[in-house]
């Protein structure tokens, strides 16, 4: 007997609670994706939002200001509309840092430089996900 497939099927969200979100343009350059999760900064000098770089020093990009909470997908380099959480609790495991594609580099400075801005990251234990993998 072969051995059964499980599908694990993903229902949380970035948001725990109490977020607020707001509008704002994230810019792009060229064709692409981010992810729900994304940490994003704003660019000093266009006022939009752009992914956040951990330890960068372009235009404010290494300072944490706003997550997006679903995927914004680009067809080329310019701006997307987007309502980024600007405040409230976030789940700290649906974080992603744009370079990284991931959570892996998301350490105590990073998850204090949220704070510094009314994002506050929860560890929250999922129990709709299955954990037989």
């Amino acid at each position: 007997m072969p051995d059964p497939v499980i599908t694990n099927i993903e229902l949380g969200n970035v948001i725990y609670k109490d977020a607020c979100q707001e509008d704002g343009l994230l810019t792009f350059g060229g064709a692409g994706t981010v992810v729900r999760g994304t940490i994003l900064a704003v660019d000093s000098s266009s006022l939009k939002y752009i992914p956040y770089v951990k330890g960068g020093s372009t235009n404010e990009n290494g300072i944490p200001k706003a997550v997006v909470s679903y995927d914004v997908t680009a067809a080329g380099a310019g701006d997307v509309a987007i309502r980024a959480i600007v405040k409230g609790e976030v789940r700290l495991e649906r974080l992603v840092i744009d370079a990284d594609g991931d959570d892996s580099n998301i350490d105590k400075d990073v998850i204090d430089e949220l704070r510094d801005y009314s994002i506050i990251p929860r560890s929250v234990k999922e129990l709709n996900i299955l954990d037989n993998q």
